[in-house]
């Protein structure tokens, strides 16, 4: 999430470096989330009904796509030039965990056909009759389409969900910002008013915001333009003439205290349909801490946590086939112990957490290096267009 270093007056700055840690401690919250053994810490309503987290990060998407490219989206060059950086930027990784992924599916299907592996009751093998890991999810995956209300259900790498949504989330502010680009506080009025209709809407077909496949980019939309709203409020915020005294660290610290238990309450205790006014808790939220003032901004500003959000990305990716492998490992190497859904063994689940992150992570810092860099390289190098063709002027005639 960083636009560059140099730190301005009163805490500003042109890289958030408490939100950017927040991203990484996050992702890790993911990770933990989709472990599927007992473990007492992703028995906690925090982890467990921790989904509403996700949509933190399309706010903070949104937020850095307002403060990058406000007034910079004016004509196809630039337009062009924006959805080869955030293709660039989301591709790399999702099509080598596809084909992680496609690799297991093809192996599961070998075993089971082999007798090494034993066929499950109610178990449907990929590229079989009814499974969600088909040919035609294969390919929307390619495409990115894959949880634009294609399918009935996840499939391959779930987490890429998001990462399909918020492509075309991408192609909804390029035309908003060269159509019909907000600068008028009225302007963000209704920006504010669609995506309280967004959210409106989905609370009357959605007992809660687990939604993923089906309307998933409709909950992206409303998240996403959330950050928008924030990143133009604190610009206004930050444009206006700085009071002589500062406010202090110590307000700042209470502030940001206050959020986050807001935050940490909202994901425990609104449940169901109060799940849909995560709105505010996201503009707050982001509205705090992108001041970086308070003590808690200055914790997550940690070197440690900028490590995390350099690697999100990959983390987020990668953390699923991690979980499968451990899952599968721990049931045969561990099977008194590592057991989903028995409650005497949530402490060996805890335990069998720190491998497993630590496993992610460092397969985390391998994509991110390996894939993720290299391959946004690649990408940004490409030619999406032919350049335009110089008219030649005829030579002057000579007399």
């Amino acid at each position: 999430m960083s636009v560059g270093t140099s730190k301005k007056p009163y805490g500003h700055s042109e890289y958030f470096a408490a939100l950017d840690g927040f991203r990484g401690l996050l992702a890790l919250f993911v990770a933990i989330h989709h472990a599927t053994w007992f473990s007492y810490l992703n028995y906690r309503t925090f982890i467990n009904e921790g989904y509403v987290i996700i949509d933190l990060f399309f706010a903070f998407s949104g937020f850095l796509m307002f403060t990058l490219y406000a007034g910079k989206l004016t004509d196809k060059a630039s337009c062009m030039n924006f959805m080869q950086r955030r293709f660039a930027r989301l591709y790399p990784i999702h099509i080598f965990m596809l084909l992680v992924f496609l690799a297991f599916a093809i192996l599961r299907v070998m075993v089971n056909k082999a007798g090494i592996a034993e066929h499950q009751a109610g178990e449907i093998l990929p590229f079989m009759a009814g499974a969600s890991e088909g040919w035609g999810a294969l390919l929307s995956n390619l495409t990115l389409t894959h949880s634009m209300g294609l399918h009935d259900s996840l499939s391959f790498n779930y987490p890429s969900w998001t990462i399909s949504v918020e492509f075309f989330a991408y192609f909804v502010f390029m035309a908003l910002m060269v159509w019909m680009p907000p600068r008028k506080t009225w302007h963000f009025g209704l920006i504010a008013v669609g995506v309280a209709g967004l959210y409106f809407g989905l609370s009357r077909v959605k007992p809660n915001m687990d939604i993923t496949y089906d309307y998933g980019f409709f909950r992206c939309l409303g998240g996403f333009f959330t950050g928008v709203i924030a990143a133009w409020t604190y610009q206004k915020l930050k444009s206006r003439p700085r009071p002589e005294k500062a406010p202090s660290v110590t307000l700042f610290t209470l502030a940001e205290i206050a959020i986050v238990t807001l935050s940490v309450a909202f994901i425990i205790y609104w449940q169901g349909k109060l799940q849909f006014f995560v709105a505010p808790v996201m503009f707050c939220f982001i509205m705090i801490f992108a001041h970086d003032r308070g003590l808690v901004s200055r914790f997550m500003s940690l070197p440690v946590f900028r490590y995390l959000a350099k690697i999100s990305y990959s983390v987020y990716m990668v953390h699923v086939f991690i979980a499968i492998v451990f899952a599968i490992v721990g049931t045969r190497l561990f099977p008194d112990t590592i057991v989903a859904g028995d409650f005497n063994t949530g402490l060996w689940g805890d335990l069998y957490n720190i491998p497993y992150l630590l496993c992610v992570i460092a397969s985390a810092h391998f994509t991110w290096k390996y894939v993720e860099i290299p391959g946004g390289r690649f990408l940004r190098k490409l030619k999406w267009s032919k350049p335009e063709k110089k008219a030649i002027k005829p030579a002057p005639l000579k007399g």
